[in-house]
Formats: C-alpha cells, structure tokens, sequence
C-alpha cells in the first residue's frame, strides 16, 4: 500500500492484528480488541535522525501511559519500552524513499492494553496495563493522550531542540549508570557508563579508558548489571 506524504500527521489504527511484526520481523502478538495497534505517519522536511523520531515516539508514549493509568515505564534503547523489566510496547519505524529522497517515515507502535493472557513463550517477558493495574483501561482515552504528547515531541525533533534529547535521556534504562553492551546478542569485554543518547538518536557511552564510543546501528543493545 502507498501512502501519499499529503497524508503526513495521520493515523492508521487497527482494532486486530493478525500479521503484526516487530523488529527483525518476529511475530508481534496481539489480541483483538484488546490493545493500540497503530502506524503513525510523517513526511518531514529533513531526511536525519530517525532513531531520535522513533524515541520521541517512545517518551511520548510512556508519559501518555504515567499520566493515563500512574504506571511508570522506562525506554530500553532502541525502541521498546518496559514495565520493571517485562515489555509493555514495541515500536517498529520504516522510512519509504523515492530514488535519494525521502518520501514518508512510518512508525508502527504496539502496546499491550487490556490482553491478559500470553504464550507460554512471552508470558515471563511480556505485560500488559490491565495485568499491572488490575482494571481494564479506556484505550481511546489513552491514545488520545498519546497523539497529544506525539504531537508535542514531533514539534521539539523538528526544531532540533535540545530539551528533547534531555527528556529522552532521563527515561533511558540505564541512563548515567555503568552497564554492559552487547552487540547482536554477543556481550563486549568490560563496562561503559551509558550516558545516553546524542541529538541524532544514537547510543553514547564510556569506556573504562575513558573514551567516548558512538553507537547508531540497533544490533547494539544495553544490559544492566
């Protein structure tokens, strides 16, 4: 399906999902009815940091969420959030060009809502706002709040705002601490201190050398001690 970029700030929203994907197209599950299942589309002026685009997404998401239910979430870096250290939402950005240019950049956002039941295989990773509160959720009432703070955070990346970096950084797991990295799922020697992200969206950390090493691909993921 081709998306004209007139189309820019629009919302594409489906009630079941019955081919969700995630990151390096593994299954995305969800139960019909139950959750936000939404694409989010943007046809900026600027063809750059994505990655920050895709955080701004996510910060809004977790505030929309805090002030919506009083669940506090955190940002695991590149693109999910968590709940004490079980998924709560997934997001998923693809930017469509036309030869060099940039045509349109989609973000697909997955939040578990008021699914409680999981496979086997996600039950210890995965949660959702109605298991963590015990009541289930008004989810046009939350996506409501959540377009509003997207709105608010797409005005701050376009405007290369240095707040928006900031704000990010304080929600990052591990923001500030010295943590492990891992890049595709094999753990580099020694420990960095994360200190967040850069104003292109990319990981930034210490090594033990004191040394500033920049991290932009998503294969580069930050575990905890």
């Amino acid at each position: 399906m081709r998306i004209d970029a007139s189309l820019h700030g629009s919302v594409v929203l489906a009630d079941h999902q019955t081919g969700g994907r995630g990151q390096h197209s593994r299954k995305w599950q969800t139960e019909a009815g139950a959750n936000l299942t939404f694409s989010l589309i943007f046809a900026p002026k600027k063809q750059d940091r994505f990655t920050l685009l895709t955080l701004a997404c996510a910060l809004a998401v977790s505030e929309a969420i805090e002030e919506e239910t009083g669940i506090c979430t955190r940002l695991k870096w590149p693109n999910d959030i968590l709940h004490e250290g079980q998924k709560i939402c997934g997001i998923l950005t693809e930017t469509q060009f036309s030869g060099s240019k940039l045509e349109r950049i989609i973000i697909g956002i997955g939040l578990n809502v008021n699914q409680l039941n999981f496979s086997e295989e996600l039950a210890s990773i995965a949660t959702s706002l109605a298991i963590i509160n015990s009541k289930k959720i008004k989810r046009e009432q939350l996506l409501a709040a959540i377009l509003k703070k997207t709105e608010y955070y797409y005005r701050l990346w376009t405007q290369y705002k240095p707040e928006l970096v900031k704000q990010i950084n304080r929600a990052l797991i591990g923001y500030g601490n010295w943590v492990h990295i891992l890049i595709n799922g094999k753990e580099m020697n020694g420990e960095y201190k994360f200190l967040g992200v850069n104003d292109t969206g990319a990981l930034v950390v210490l090594n033990s050398r004191l040394e500033v090493q920049t991290f932009a691909y998503e294969q580069v993921r930050v575990k905890e001690q």
